[in-house]
């Protein structure tokens, strides 16, 4: 492009190629807008570089976006008035959508009803396939007759229901169109295209035409270029025509049609033209030493027999330096390779005015690179922009729809209060302070059943309880306010019209952004470049709403999301004008100081040659449609073109999602033949990058387990038996809870864990044996029938019944049978007794406190202490040796009398230790051998108790954290660092090191 300008700003050379004609006569043809902008943009810069203040620009047209699947919207040649006019995009989708609907009901496709058993979403999926396929006939200009006879009888019965689907494009849709008098925005540009290449063959015009960049893959692009070719002042520029093959290398290429030179190749037969009627651009460099490489590299795989012919006098290391301008770049993943690209691309900007581009097929490592230059707060120019989805204010809109959707699931939920232009009608901090507050209350752990219903219900029942009245103050009222402004989606039918979804959406954003009655938040949804964006997508769907039909609550938000990654936002932020992310098509005509070649996988760059869902290969070549290895050759003509400048850098990822990738064909090859590319370079930037977020060697944390000292007077006096037990394995926990008071949240939404289970069956049992029904003929119904009222007020209560019905329904008759055999034995059954033990030690007094599970008064005057496990009890010998001293600590607290009922104290000391291990599976519970509390076993665990509280006294005695080994996680290991000390004491282990109790 620079050379095009250079050219046509000196007037000698200009006169000499097109004789006496001034730059404002000229006309340019090009393949994109973004190449027009770029062209005027050099002709400025020239001209300002020369001293020009101003000048008369050429007039610069596009020939559309060849190469892409969507035709270009701003035809060339709009002034030709007798083309009808094209049709709207989003018509012509939802028109296609109905006739598939109706082809469907009319060869049984459809549903009981008359509905189609496709959704609305795959079925908008559907015509987007069949658009890109009409897209690509009518590029090639494909005769339908011939359709037909593609799929004669013996064939499968699924490629004559194709041929009949197919007829939707052939027959209905051109009738469809000729009765509105429009046309498909592609057979417009090719109609329009047609109407100029007539015009200019009868009437030449007088003025310089020039058509540059294009290779001709658009059949009606290649007769306007032939037109062009043989006006007396015309002239077709050829990207990258390879003029140093010899003869019969390149008859070969004319039929290799994944070859990169295979589309100029086809361009010139059709221009009737052969490569000795091309000239050199004057100025233009001839091909330089890469260029050739790359030729040899790519070259017909009948050609490369030659590769050792042609290097036989050369050595391996003289080979090896062949293509001296590439680096490769082999990250782990794509995050590194994007990183490694951003250094590249920030690098280059410490030399004054040294340009850099990445051309990639790969959106989502373009995205990555546009983050990464971020955090040196670089906006980055990418050609094809950002999907509307991804943007702030509409992304805002999709989480509204996935809340409604889910049932205002906690993500959801929280994804929208949290939002910052939320305000549900008060002032910013009133109201996050209310939303954290409801969502340390209602929204962590497993999720409650019903929506916002159960959400109330489960904060009316905390604030009836009391439990904490400050924190439930004006969460009711905010849930409320929350319904409200839902309101006009959750009234909606369950299937509307797409018109209604849309009111229904934004009437409940401007609700939930309102800060009070005036404002007019409604408006600020519209604002800026993607408010613009989002306006038109909606008016659109507004338009095409009565053919859409009915959209079901369920796939409306998947057919709007689908909508919005479909419309692209360039958003006008001020970007660094040398730096740049382009597509291959927009890349033929840039040259950067530094190209950056990126996501060179196959399956990326080159794409795979994939024949779409419509026909095969030999209905193809019947048809005289393209095989889909024209792709690969076209994608390997961009890659030569920017593989050829003077610095390249050639990226891939060696793993993708965790899979490992193959590397493009052409980097194989160019390995091949070069003996390697250089890597160190490469490397060096690879590195560079993962310094970035590498700690610094002095701030590495120390690899010691914590072991804090607190003051006597901040040490606990008192504990349950539960966390005497947590004190015997794991202090630090101890520390974290009793001593720095820090509670363990939740995760928000967590799946229902094992301790979940546990708390409910606890609960079950609780509540079975409080009612008396444990003794009863029906006592495995009314189980039953518990649990079920238990589910809808307990979190997670719904899923876990769902997934344990079967081993509850076990455990009911299991407990039923179980507490009949003992019913002679029993004379009365406590459950969730509180009580506590005081020990006067010599440091001071301490106090032992117990909630037990149950406590069981037999009939011989003992008692029977219960414990319900969910998980694996502790054997007999823990309990002796004091390693799981609960049962027994409770033992001691009914000698002490320290349980109490309604009915009064409970005391004794004959008491039996007894675990319930509950499962449900075979057997569905099991109970442990019944052990004897007697006085020597209750007296040892006290002991026990005594001499560990006391030596905790001692304020030189740390709170170590996991000081018995085999020990399971806790809590608070992410703040102990456990992590981080265990893998040195693991490494250490494995050099010798002693452990456990030889430590």
């Amino acid at each position: 492009m620079p050379c095009l300008v250079e050219t046509l700003l000196d007037e000698e050379k200009r006169r000499a190629l097109f004789g006496d004609a001034a730059l404002v006569d000229f006309e340019i043809l090009l393949p994109t807008r973004r190449a027009a902008r770029d062209l005027a943009g050099h002709f400025l810069e020239a001209a300002a570089a020369n001293g020009q203040n101003g000048i008369l620009l050429p007039h610069i047209l596009t020939l559309g976006d060849l190469d892409e699947d969507a035709p270009d919207k701003e035809a060339a040649f709009l002034a030709l008035s007798d083309v009808p006019p094209a049709i709207e995009p989003m018509a012509r989708h939802y028109h296609l959508l109905t006739l598939i609907r109706a082809w469907a009901e009319m060869t049984g496709q459809a549903g009981t009803g008359g509905e189609v058993a496709l959704n609305p979403v795959k079925l908008s999926a559907l015509a987007f396939d069949l658009e890109r396929f009409l897209d690509q006939a009518q590029n090639e200009d494909l005769d339908w007759r011939k359709l037909p006879t593609l799929a004669p009888d013996e064939l499968a019965e699924n490629w004559q229901q194709t041929l009949t689907f197919l007829k939707i494009i052939t027959e209905a849709w051109p009738a469809h169109l000729a009765e509105n008098n429009r046309l498909d925005p592609t057979d417009r540009r090719n109609r329009l295209l047609a109407a100029r290449a007539a015009q200019w063959r009868e009437t030449p015009p007088t003025h310089p035409v020039i058509a540059a960049g294009s290779t001709g893959s658009i059949r009606a692009t290649a007769d306007l270029l032939r037109v062009v070719a043989h006006l007396p002042r015309g002239a077709v520029v050829l990207p990258g025509l390879d003029m140093a093959v010899d003869a019969p290398h390149w008859r070969e290429i004319e039929k290799t049609v994944s070859h990169p030179q295979y589309a100029l190749a086809q361009l010139l037969t059709h221009l009737g033209a052969s490569r000795a009627h091309v000239s050199a651009w004057p100025g233009s460099a001839p091909q330089n030493h890469a260029a050739s490489v790359l030729g040899l590299a790519l070259a017909p795989t009948d050609m490369t027999a030659d590769w050792a012919a042609q290097h036989a006098s050369d050595a391996p290391s003289a080979a090896a330096k062949r293509l001296t301008n590439a680096h490769l770049i082999e990250a782990p993943e794509p995050q590194a390779e994007a990183g490694a690209i951003g250094v590249i691309m920030r690098h280059c900007l410490t030399h004054a005015d040294k340009t850099a581009a990445l051309v990639t097929r790969d959106r989502n490592l373009a995205r990555r690179v546009a983050a990464e230059l971020k955090r040196w707060g670089i906006e980055i120019d990418d050609s094809a922009g950002a999907p509307l989805a991804n943007q702030p204010m509409t992304n805002f809109l999709r989480r509204i729809l996935a809340c409604a959707v889910s049932g205002f699931a906690p993500v959801d939920v929280l994804a929208v209060l949290k939002h910052p232009r939320v305000h549900l009608g008060q002032a910013r901090g009133a109201h996050m302070g209310l939303v954290r507050r409801l969502e340390k209350r209602l929204l962590r752990g497993p999720r409650l059943a019903g929506g916002l219903t159960a959400l109330r219900a489960a904060l009316q029942r905390k604030m009836a309880a009391k439990e904490n009245a400050p924190q439930d103050a004006g969460l009711d009222d905010l849930l409320a306010r929350l319904e409200a402004a839902f309101a006009p989606l959750l009234s909606l039918a369950d299937a509307a019209p797409m018109d209604k979804h849309i009111d229904a959406l934004l009437a409940t954003a401007a609700a939930l952004m309102r800060e009070d009655a005036d404002d007019t938040a409604q408006e600020d949804l519209f604002e800026g470049e993607e408010g613009r964006g989002l306006l038109s997508v909606l008016e659109s769907l507004r338009a095409q709403s009565a053919l859409a039909g009915a959209v079901p609550k369920a796939d409306w938000p998947a057919l709007f999301d689908m909508w919005l990654y479909r419309q692209p936002v360039r958003p006008q932020s001020p970007v660094n004008p040398r730096l740049m992310i382009l597509g291959p098509l927009e890349a033929r005509l840039v040259q950067a100081d530094i190209m950056i070649l990126g996501g060179l996988n196959e399956g990326s760059w080159p794409p795979l040659p994939e024949t779409g869902p419509w026909l095969s290969r030999p209905m193809r070549a019947a048809l005289g449609m393209s095989q889909p290895e024209r792709q690969i050759g076209q994608a390997a003509h961009d890659f030569v073109q920017a593989a050829a400048a003077r610095e390249v850098y050639l990226t891939r990822a060696q793993k993708v999602d965790g899979t490992p990738a193959v590397a493009a064909r052409w980097l194989r090859r160019l390995e091949t033949l070069c003996g390697g590319l250089d890597k160190a370079r490469g490397a060096d930037y690879l590195a560079w990058w993962q310094a970035l977020d590498a700690e610094a060697e002095a701030a590495r944390p120390s690899a010691a387990p914590p072991a804090p000292t607190p003051p006597l007077a901040a040490r606990p006096d008192a504990l349950s038996v539960t966390q005497i037990e947590t004190l015997l394995h794991n202090p630090y926990e101890i520390y974290a809870k009793k001593i720095l008071n820090l509670r363990q949240w939740d995760a928000v939404d967590a799946p229902v864990s094992p301790a979940d289970r546990g708390s409910l069956l606890h609960g079950l049992f609780e509540r079975f044996i409080a009612a008396k029904d444990h003794q009863k003929p029906y006592a495995a119904r009314r189980f039953m029938a518990l649990a079920d009222e238990m589910k809808k007020a307990r979190p997670g209560g719904e899923a876990l019944l769902t997934f344990w019905r079967a081993r509850l329904e076990a455990i009911a008759d299991w407990l039923a049978a179980h507490e009949a055999a003992r019913a002679a034995h029993v004379t009365e059954s406590h459950v969730e007794l509180t009580g506590s033990l005081r020990l006067d030690l010599k440091s001071g007094p301490f106090t032992i406190t117990a909630k037990a599970d149950r406590i069981d008064k037999l009939a011989d005057g003992g008692f029977e202490i219960i414990d319900y496990k969910t998980g694996q009890a502790p054997s007999g010998k823990k309990v002796k040796n004091h390693e799981s001293p609960q049962l027994t600590l409770e033992a001691a607290i009914l000698r002490g009398g320290g349980f109490a009922t309604p009915k009064g104290v409970l005391k004794g000391s004959g008491s039996v230790l007894s675990y319930w291990q509950i499962g449900g599976g075979m057997p569905p519970a099991k109970c442990s051998p019944p052990l004897e509390a007697d006085a020597e076993l209750i007296d040892g665990a006290v002991d026990m108790v005594s001499q560990v509280i006391e030596a905790y006294r001692d304020e030189n005695r740390p709170y170590a954290a996991h000081i018995r080994p085999g020990r399971d996680g806790g809590a608070f290991d992410h703040l102990a660092r456990r992590a981080e000390w265990q893998r040195a004491a693991d490494e250490g282990v494995e050099e010798g090191e002693p452990q456990g109790d030889e430590a």
